[in-house]
């Protein structure tokens, strides 16, 4: 049985996502335990949106992974993988940068707005750069 170096290389991809999903919870509840939130205020709402963000991104990956595999029949490739993890990563940041810029006072619409104005060009960005750089 001849395994493809490809195959390899997603399997790899994918397990190191789904060992950052792992580690990315565990930290999550470990500093909701142990970290008393009103004494390190910084600290803890800098671990926890960084925890936030890797938890969600490495989760939706993996998931988005299976998905596209019954999607495209079985034909998912490496870069398949990198832009779902890629797309989540922004979404998830789009998420928690909008809850903190109405939480310091912003207007929604104006905040969720230039967000999604941001995020979607810089989406596009990275696309184009990828696009011409295949792995």
């Amino acid at each position: 049985m001849k395994i493809k170096k490809n195959n390899i290389k997603k399997r790899f991809i994918l397990l190191i996502m789904f060992a950052t999903f792992l580690l990315s919870l565990v930290t999550f509840f470990l500093i909701l335990n142990y970290l008393d939130p009103y004494m390190y205020k910084a600290v803890a709402i800098s671990t926890m949106s960084l925890t936030f963000v890797l938890w969600v991104s490495s989760f939706m990956c993996v998931f988005l992974y299976f998905i596209k595999k019954i999607y495209f029949r079985s034909k998912v490739y490496i870069h398949h993988v990198l832009s779902s993890f890629r797309q989540w990563f922004f979404i998830a940041l789009f998420f928690l940068f909008s809850v903190a810029f109405i939480s310091m006072g912003a207007s929604f619409f104006l905040s969720v707005f230039f967000l999604l104005i941001f995020f979607i060009f810089l989406d596009r960005k990275s696309t184009r750069l990828n696009s011409s750089h295949q792995i």
